[in-house]
C-alpha cells in the first residue's frame, strides 16, 4: 500500500509539472526570443517551479553560509541525485544562472526550448560536442553570466555518495578567477529517487545548504585536482552529517 501512495505521489507530480509547463510555454517563447529576457525567463522558471512544489507538498529550505553578491559572477557546483535536482537549483538558488545539462533533456519535446537558447547542452559520448559545449559555457562567462552544473555528469547508482568529479567548471573557474559555490542538495533523492519509475516518490523537505564561495582568483590550472576535490569533499560532508537528521 505504501508503495502505490508513493507512485501516485509521483504521478501526482509529474501531472502538476507538466500542465504548468505547457500553461506558460507560450510567455517563455516569447522571453527566450532575445537574449536580453533570458533573466526573466530564468525568474518565470523560478516561479513555476515555486508552484509545483507546492501543490506537490515539497518544502523547499534553502540555508546560505553567507549571501551571495549579485554583481558577483559564480559557477554553481552541485551533487546530482535526483531528477528533482534541476528544479530545486533553479527555485533554491537567489540568482541567475545557465544550466549546463546533459544533451538528452534537449531532446524532451518543448523541453528543448531551454537548451536551444538559456541553457547549454553537453554531449558527453561525443568529445566534438563537449569542446563545443565547452566553449559556449567559456562564452557565456566572457558575456558576464553565472553557471549551474551537476560535475558528476549524471545521476550514478551509489547515491548517496558522489562519484567523481568532470573537471569542466573547475577549468573554467580558474581560467576565467570566477567563484566556485558548493551546493549540497540533501532530500531530493529521497523525495523522487530514480526518476520516481521504480520506487515513486513523497512529498517533504527539500534542504538545499549553499556553502561559502571558493576564491579562484590565486588559483592555476595545476591547483584543478586540488580544487575539485576539495569541493567534492564540501559537498559531501554536508550531505553525511545532514542526510539522516529528520
Amino acid at each position: 500500500m505504501r508503495l502505490v501512495l508513493r507512485y501516485i505521489w509521483a504521478v501526482y507530480f509529474f501531472i502538476w509539472f507538466l500542465l504548468l509547463f505547457i500553461i506558460l510555454y507560450p510567455f517563455f517563447v516569447l522571453l527566450l526570443r532575445d537574449k536580453k529576457n533570458y533573466k526573466h525567463a530564468h525568474k518565470l522558471r523560478a516561479i513555476w517551479g515555486r508552484i509545483i512544489m507546492f501543490f506537490s507538498g515539497l518544502m523547499p529550505r534553502t540555508t546560505y553560509e553567507e549571501p551571495l553578491n549579485r554583481k558577483d559572477q559564480y559557477i554553481f557546483v552541485a551533487n546530482h541525485f535526483s531528477y528533482l535536482d534541476i528544479l530545486s537549483l533553479n527555485v533554491q538558488i537567489n540568482a541567475y544562472f545557465r544550466f549546463l545539462a546533459k544533451k538528452e533533456l534537449g531532446e524532451i519535446p518543448l523541453f528543448g526550448i531551454f537548451f536551444r537558447t538559456v541553457d547549454i547542452a553537453v554531449n558527453r559520448k561525443s568529445v566534438r560536442d563537449s569542446v563545443t559545449a565547452y566553449q559556449l559555457a567559456e562564452q557565456a562567462i566572457v558575456n558576464g553570466d553565472s553557471l549551474g552544473i551537476f560535475p558528476e555528469g549524471g545521476i550514478a547508482n551509489q547515491v548517496p555518495q558522489m562519484v567523481k568529479f568532470k573537471s569542466g567548471a573547475f577549468r573554467l573557474a580558474i581560467e576565467h578567477n570566477v567563484k566556485i559555490v558548493p551546493v549540497s542538495m540533501i532530500d531530493n533523492w529521497k523525495r523522487l529517487p530514480q526518476g520516481g519509475f521504480q520506487s515513486g516518490g513523497t512529498p517533504g523537505k527539500m534542504r538545499v545548504h549553499v556553502h561559502k564561495p571558493i576564491d579562484t582568483t590565486h588559483l592555476n590550472q595545476t591547483d584543478l585536482n586540488v580544487l575539485m576535490s576539495n569541493t567534492r569533499e564540501i559537498i559531501q560532508k554536508q550531505i553525511d552529517s545532514l542526510n539522516f537528521v529528520a
